[in-house]
């Protein structure tokens, strides 16, 4: 039964490629069937979230007013965000590989120490997003290494830990704004019919903002790391720099590639990441001389070790179709125009509900999807979204620095032996009330 994920995966891939809507459902009856068989090595959070979700689904179905075309949209629609997460998580395969990405803190605190912060918040940036949540663990393996060969004091090592932290969750949280390889850009676009160069200014002057308010604290944090030579600096050290380079240049040779594929074909930015990273990564392994069995037993082997936030994305996505389904929220368009003052408050009162959420402990993936689900049905009565789609692109950059409850939190917290509180709202909740504001104005520009 294992088999299952990757077929459902390639079903959509399939799908993406020929706009053969029912490759899709096959997608989704198939994942369905691999989750129902190994519901049991579910982790607790998702197996919560499948509950809820049947629970509604259930009461969808009772309630008369389900049918066989919104069920097939809803299947698809959770084969879809599944397979967002799979093609892109499988460029775990081959940064696997990349065993001198260990000496990452090395070469980034040897540059100007004015623009180490800016240096950080990029670097993680680009890595992340072909990385995701694999790059924290990247960061936070390879500093303990970093701290060790060095002889800091206590506070050197405290205020240095932080900083790296804190630059790296920031530069997490620039995916959101800039990467077409975001899931909030795979929701915003999918659900609202918007795309990723619509978005993308709004989410470059966002960017800015989060690296200007940040950069002169943090900055003098992580100056507390280059007060001492590098000890065993060599030819492993201009080895790290040339495999980091590479990953760094690849992501933004990537990230071009999509934006490419995107222009020329039917394809938005999203669906374009979704084909060109197993595409990219199965010729790379290839190209290795590494069998074709063992490539697929790869891919299979990684698919399935990433069950759990796939299940996540995929639940997400249909329990905020059925709360779209239950609640019809488009008649509340007869009451709403296009205002600006309208327009603004539906931005911020979404932007606002994906934070105080994420603080309650609801991932930001689940009330974004429900947000859009509902946004969308007022875009349907012909109300314009783009400035409440920006806002809540914004709200959900601010929520993953904001929630103690996420695995970047918690990942972080388990490195530096704190709560997920301290890290989450100690280190972030200041800096998030300073940019704010700036961040909730800027949809007024769309």
């Amino acid at each position: 039964m294992t088999g299952l994920l990757p077929l459902a995966l390639l079903f959509e891939l399939l799908a993406l490629v020929t706009r053969i809507q029912p490759l899709s459902v096959i997608s989704g009856v198939l994942l369905g069937l691999f989750f129902v068989w190994h519901w049991r090595s579910l982790m607790p959070y998702p197996r919560r979230l499948g509950i809820v979700t049947a629970a509604l689904l259930g009461y969808w179905l009772l309630s008369g007013e389900a049918t066989w075309q919104q069920g097939a949209r809803l299947l698809s629609s959770a084969a879809y965000y599944a397979a967002f997460i799979g093609a892109l998580g499988l460029m775990h395969c081959l940064v696997k590989r990349l065993h001198q990405l260990s000496e990452l803190h090395r070469l980034l605190l040897a540059g100007p120490r004015a623009w180490l912060y800016p240096g950080y918040l990029l670097s993680t940036f680009a890595i992340s997003s072909v990385l995701s949540f694999g790059m924290l663990n990247l960061i936070c393996g390879s500093l303990e290494k970093h701290l060790e060969r060095h002889p800091y004091d206590d506070h050197q090592r405290r205020e240095g830990r932080r900083a790296v932290m804190v630059a790296a969750l920031r530069g997490f949280a620039l995916v959101p704004l800039l990467a077409p390889t975001s899931v909030a850009v795979a929701i915003l676009t999918r659900e609202l019919g918007l795309s990723w160069s619509t978005l993308l200014p709004f989410g470059l002057l966002g960017g800015l903002i989060l690296l200007l308010f940040g950069w002169p604290i943090e900055n003098r944090r992580l100056q507390q790391l280059v007060d001492y030579p590098v000890v065993d600096a060599g030819l492993e050290s201009q080895q790290s720099g040339g495999r980091l380079h590479g990953l760094l240049l690849g992501s933004l040779i990537g990230i071009v590639l999509i934006a490419l594929l995107a222009a020329l074909t039917w394809l938005s930015a999203t669906q374009a990441a979704m084909l060109t990273v197993p595409t990219a990564v199965i010729l790379i392994l290839l190209w290795q001389r590494i069998s074709p069995r063992q490539v697929i037993g790869e891919v299979s082997e990684t698919l399935i070790g990433m069950r759990n936030e796939t299940f996540i994305f995929a639940s997400s996505a249909l329990l905020a179709g059925l709360v779209a389904a239950v609640l019809p929220v488009h008649h509340l368009a007869e009451q709403l125009d296009s205002t600006p003052l309208v327009l603004f408050g539906l931005g911020t009162a979404g932007a606002l509900a994906v934070m105080a959420l994420a603080l309650l402990g609801v991932a930001p993936l689940i009330s974004l999807n429900l947000c859009a689900a509902l946004l969308a049905q007022l875009a349907s009565q012909g109300l314009a979204v783009t400035q409440p789609a920006v806002a809540l692109l914004f709200g959900f950059s601010l929520a993953m620095l904001l929630s103690p409850y996420g695995p970047s939190a918690v990942l972080l917290a388990r490195h530096a032996q704190l709560s997920p509180w301290r890290i989450a709202v100690g280190w972030n909740g200041r800096f998030v009330l300073s940019v704010l504001l700036p961040l909730l104005l800027i949809p007024l520009l769309a």
